[in-house]
């Protein structure tokens, strides 16, 4: 489970910039997740959740938004991939369905730009 390497090097950058702030506590964590980066949001938020807990973020909330990947034709149309891998009006949040994105301009088939950020978004320090 590479999440838990992860979130420690993650948890400790929040312990870095709340030290380098002086904080009292860290209320909240924002990560931005990529897609497409092999990551697990539920691994990683239990992860967090559970390395949290000893040190200044205790009772931080974790806050995680999912990235999609811009999806791209030769023809030059450009879609966010959320607005382009529905069914019946269901999103298909398998990493696959990226890979098999008919343009809706050309019908050629589009590719992945993006959506590999693991990112601290933002840390919300108690001063």
């Amino acid at each position: 489970m590479h999440e838990y390497s992860l979130a420690c090097e993650i948890m400790d950058n929040v312990i870095s910039v709340a030290e380098e702030n002086t904080a009292k506590g860290v209320n909240s964590i924002t990560l931005g997740v990529g897609r497409l980066t092999h990551v697990n949001p539920d691994q990683i938020m239990f992860c967090l959740e559970t390395l949290k807990e000893d040190n200044i973020a205790k009772g931080a909330e974790i806050i995680i938004n999912e990235i999609y990947p811009e999806m791209q034709c030769e023809c030059g149309f450009c879609e966010d991939a959320k607005k382009l891998c529905f069914v019946d009006d269901e999103i298909i949040d398998d990493i696959r369905t990226f890979l098999d994105v008919q343009c809706p301009q050309c019908g050629q088939t589009m590719h992945a730009s993006g959506g590999h950020e693991l990112v601290i978004e933002s840390i919300d320090i108690e001063q």
